[in-house]
């Protein structure tokens, strides 16, 4: 074989080694990802379209983290027990996809990331898409899986307004505040970040309880908890979010997002209901008076706008 033969065959061999190699990548909507190794050993084969480089493997167990050095732009949690089969090609695919038992049975939290990854998929494809019927086809698909993520944000918005309308205080006197109410009432109290080690000594285990510890892992670190203080910074309570800092603990996190509420500082009709916590100032509508002789207090009762003891005959 002459030297012209020779050249003629590996540039025959490059050409279709590149032209597989964009083939696949097609299929696959992104960029080309190649090994190191493949990349190290056969430099000018892969040089002219090598984007970014990848470990030879993925981890086969889930770590909640996109793989260092990947180019994948979509969460991926390699799980085989957690996952879901998409198709999107046509708009009867994705609502097969989202009628499949293996999707109604997962948490609604779960279900809005499959939504949002087969509406970043769908969304690409159509972008990409150069050919008029195949355009038309993936729109179709593409306004079907914005109505269902708009009817997903919906839900999520439900479910949060549930948590925090069926989070409740009351007091002995039936006084009644909701988590909404205390929200509310802090929206100009910033988050700030506090450090766990402080917290800890503070919160509830549930020993023994497994129900109460298996919300640990349900909780959302995302919002944050809710601490109240004295007037000096020194600690109450933590009034919302044990489960919370709980798993920030396990996660073996240094701070956790809080809202640090001095009490003194929420109105006074929120502020009775938790009377019973701290040195809370005295209300000026409210009447300290001691009772007669032979009288204790029980509670706290209004005559014409203003707070006095309630005072009753003591029983022998």
């Amino acid at each position: 074989m002459d030297l012209r033969e020779n050249i003629l065959r590996i540039l025959r061999e490059e050409i279709g080694e590149y032209s597989r190699s964009l083939k696949n990548a097609r299929k696959q909507g992104s960029g080309l990802r190649f090994s190191k190794n493949a990349i190290k050993y056969n430099p000018l084969r892969f040089r002219p379209y090598s984007r970014e480089t990848v470990e030879d493997k993925d981890p086969k167990v889930g770590t909640g983290k996109k793989p260092k050095g990947s180019d994948r732009r979509l969460y991926t949690d390699e799980n085989p027990s957690d996952t879901v089969s998409v198709k999107f090609r046509t708009k009867e695919d994705i609502v097969d996809t989202l009628s499949k038992e293996s999707f109604k049975s997962k948490p609604h939290k779960r279900q809005s990331q499959i939504i949002n990854l087969i509406h970043q998929r769908v969304r690409a494809s159509y972008q990409n898409a150069k050919d008029l019927e195949t355009k038309k086809r993936l729109k179709r698909g593409l306004d079907y899986i914005e109505g269902e993520k708009e009817k997903s944000k919906k839900k999520t918005v439900q479910l949060q307004n549930e948590v925090l309308f069926d989070t409740s205080w009351e007091n002995d006197e039936g006084d009644k505040v909701t988590l909404m109410d205390l929200l509310n009432a802090t929206e100009d109290i910033p988050v700030s970040k506090v450090d766990l080690k402080v917290l800890k000594p503070h919160l509830l285990t549930w020993d023994g309880d497994e129900e109460e510890r298996g919300k640990i892992d349900k909780a959302d670190l995302q919002y944050p908890i809710l601490i109240f203080v004295e007037d000096d910074g020194s600690f109450i309570s933590i009034i919302d979010g044990h489960h919370r800092a709980q798993k920030a603990v396990k996660n073996k996190l240094g701070t956790i997002k809080a809202k640090v509420i001095p009490i003194n500082s929420l109105p006074k009709s929120i502020r009775k209901v938790f009377g019973h916590m701290g040195k809370q100032e005295q209300n000026e509508s409210e009447l300290q008076e001691k009772c007669w002789a032979g009288y204790e207090k029980k509670g706290m009762k209004t005559i014409f706008g203003k707070r006095y003891p309630n005072c009753v005959k003591k029983t022998k």
